[in-house]
């Protein structure tokens, strides 16, 4: 492996020979805790997020991207509108009559939390 013992990894599996070295790296840890750097973990959460969601799913959309060809090239698809994203939803996976998880507050407040249709996200 050289002198970088990491290397290019897709999934949870190809990251897990890495949670030793990562917790227990002084150099990762001094650079969390005095030097503004993200904790190591924080490339597993992302890692497992996208890997369970992969596992699981057909497809995800990013609707309004603005740079498209960023969420493209992470394997997501795009549309600029949730109408078209239904619609070829509809087309390509789930016909005519889905089930949608939808996050309108994502990116807009510190925690997204999943509610039904009719909650109030005032409280939130």
């Amino acid at each position: 492996m050289g002198t970088n013992p990491i290397q290019m990894v897709q999934t949870l599996p190809d990251m897990n020979r890495y949670g030793e070295y990562f917790a227990t790296n002084e150099e990762c840890i001094r650079k969390y805790r005095f030097a503004n750097a993200f904790h190591p973990f924080h490339g597993f959460s992302m890692m497992a997020c996208s890997h369970v969601a992969e596992m699981n799913i057909s497809a995800i959309y990013i609707v309004g991207a603005q740079e498209p060809g960023i969420a493209r090239s992470m394997g997501l698809k795009t549309r600029a509108t949730f109408e078209e994203a239904l619609e070829d939803a509809k087309k390509k996976f789930v016909g005519p009559n889905p089930n949608i998880l939808a996050l309108p507050q994502t990116f807009k407040i510190g925690a997204v939390h999943l509610c039904m249709k009719d909650d109030d996200l005032s409280m939130v």
